[in-house]
């Protein structure tokens, strides 16, 4: 188990550094491009406390070596055992909502990762899976949610069912080319406004009653967006939660613009754009999109997308790329990116056990 102490200086950038490009290289291998990827600022920012989730990051190996004991019970990870890995798994433990959740991401180490097409070493899967067991049962989180990202075709893992382990959702990742947001409807019957920041975090008076109205909207899209089966707890946002999203998303190097639209002066969908300083200059993140249930079907969704994108354009001059993730079975979701003619270029599929 990696514990980032101050005092370990190059240790600890050397074992950031060290699962961040084993995770950047298996993400490529995926999709194929080389602007996926995630830096280390970005996951030695994850694994800072925080009030909304702890991280921990562990490095699975077969060598045996004394190292100090964590106070989870696993012997402390140092530079020095980065040689010896064949995998990693980073674990996330949600702390305002879904208590009960143990969430985790698998990676093989650069060393091990497989090409495409050859086949999946068995053992380091079913060493994680030991894992997240184990933490399960000492963390008292007794659903366990594992997240694997794949090629759109890709077979199953091996070891997750024989763990007990489900399908719970899917989602794909694709990216398109930020000028195809022209092909959208550029008119809309609604109000639009895209604004800095996430929601109001901006230097933008909110008229009375807007703060209360984002607010219900984001609690609705946390109830209503499809998640499939996965156990989760519905997230209720305030103006305090709001604000507290966005300081952690500018300390992690995020930017923000917010879509927003509005029917009879109230809001009722919402658009997230970010892109991080950490990353590539030419490419930013689709986030949350979502309309009120009562207002669908009228074209409203993608006015939003391609306002608050063109305003991104506008902002970030040199955005070229736009990344995205949607429910893998969403009929209206698939139906916008083939507006856009998207590609999809990996999935993510979640596996549970409770």
């Amino acid at each position: 188990m990696f514990v980032p102490r101050p005092d370990h200086g190059d240790s600890a950038e050397a074992v950031v550094g060290g699962y961040a490009f084993s995770a950047t290289l298996a993400i490529q291998d995926i999709t194929g491009l080389a602007t996926s990827g995630v830096s280390a600022p970005h996951i030695a920012k994850r694994l800072e406390p925080s009030a909304e989730s702890e991280a921990m990051l562990f490095g699975l190996t077969s060598a045996q070596h004394l190292r100090p004991v964590t106070d989870v019970g696993y012997p402390e990870l140092f530079a020095d055992d980065l040689d010896d890995l064949d995998a990693w798994l980073f674990v996330s433990l949600p702390l305002l909502e879904d208590r009960g959740v143990i969430e985790a991401n698998f990676t093989f180490d650069s060393k091990l990762a497989p090409l495409p097409g050859e086949p999946i070493p068995a053992a380091p899967w079913a060493s994680a899976l030991t894992l997240l067991d184990d933490l399960s049962v000492r963390l008292n989180r007794p659903t366990r949610q594992l997240w694997v990202t794949h090629t759109v075709n890709a077979d199953e893992p091996p070891k997750v069912r024989d763990f007990g382990y489900v399908p719970a959702f899917r989602e794909d990742q694709a990216t398109f080319d930020a000028s195809a947001v022209a092909t959208l409807p550029g008119t809309s019957p609604c109000e639009l406004d895209v604004v800095e920041g996430p929601g109001f975090s901006s230097r933008r008076t909110a008229a009375p009653e807007e703060v209360q109205q984002f607010s219900r909207l984001l609690t609705a899209a946390s109830r209503d967006y499809p998640r499939g089966d996965l156990v989760m707890d519905t997230i209720e946002w305030d103006l305090a939660r709001i604000r507290d999203a966005g300081a952690r998303l500018n300390d992690r190097g995020g930017a923000q613009l917010t879509g927003l639209v509005y029917v009879d002066g109230e809001i009722v969908g919402l658009c997230e754009v970010v892109r991080y300083a950490s990353g590539n200059p030419k490419v930013c993140e689709l986030g949350l999109v979502y309309v009120l249930p009562g207002h669908r079907g009228r074209g409203i969704g993608s006015n939003m997308l391609r306002a608050s994108l063109e305003q991104a354009t506008h902002v970030w001059e040199d955005v070229e790329t736009v990344y995205c993730s949607y429910p893998a079975d969403a009929p209206a979701a698939k139906a916008v990116m083939r507006a856009l003619d998207a590609e999809v270029v990996s999935a993510t599929t979640a596996w549970q056990k409770y």
